[in-house]
């Protein structure tokens, strides 16, 4: 029994490390914090034992990531800080990708065809494009954070140039690969920008 509880406690420790050390290389550089995120992460672990360690490593880096960037700064989009500064690893359809350390990421206010459906392969292209592979910079709704199936809902920017960030929900709508879809939550599209500065 003894051995058991030595070897989950090597797994966790080790998981714990990885998940600090790619949220540092993940992040802005130096103003990023691994000693608040090692804090956090042990006192959620302790009390959640029982529970996957692999599913409360990824809550606990999308919830610490969130707090993270916004104490210790994210770059800022349209004069705002971004809530989250995530690297795309996976796209799953035209509006829903995975991000480390983000989690799934549903794109707010939009609506791509379902598989089956005409242009269905077509807007998974597209969002593949613009942003599988390259970092992305996240608007999380503050109004409702996650939707019905546990995805964060956001508005995203992916780098166009050196100055400047592409709205990339708006993009696949005036490339007509989304349409908008009015959810309830805090973003309005019609304020929306398609290239947003970079301060």
């Amino acid at each position: 029994m003894k051995n058991v509880f030595m070897r989950v406690g090597v797994a966790v420790v080790f998981a714990l490390f990885l998940a600090g050390f790619f949220l540092g290389y993940f992040a802005d550089g130096d103003r990023a914090s691994t000693t608040t995120f090692t804090v956090l992460r042990t006192t959620t672990l302790t009390q959640t034992l029982p529970t996957t360690v692999s599913y409360t490593v990824r809550e606990m880096v999308t919830t610490t990531a969130t707090a993270a960037t916004t104490v210790y700064g994210t770059p800022l989009v349209g004069g705002k800080h971004v809530d989250v500064v995530a690297r795309v690893f996976r796209v799953v359809d035209g509006d829903t990708f995975d991000a480390f350390p983000a989690g799934r990421v549903r794109l707010a206010d939009v609506n791509t065809p379902e598989r089956g459906q005409p242009g269905y392969a077509e807007a998974t292209e597209a969002l593949r494009r613009l942003v599988e592979g390259k970092t992305v910079y996240l608007d999380v709704d503050n109004t409702n954070v996650i939707d019905l199936y546990n995805r964060i809902v956001c508005v995203v920017y992916v780098d166009y140039n050196a100055t400047h960030v592409l709205n990339v929900n708006l993009w696949l709508v005036v490339n007509r690969h989304a349409v908008f879809y009015d959810f309830p939550n805090e973003f309005n599209p019609s304020q929306w920008s398609l290239y947003v500065r970079k301060n």
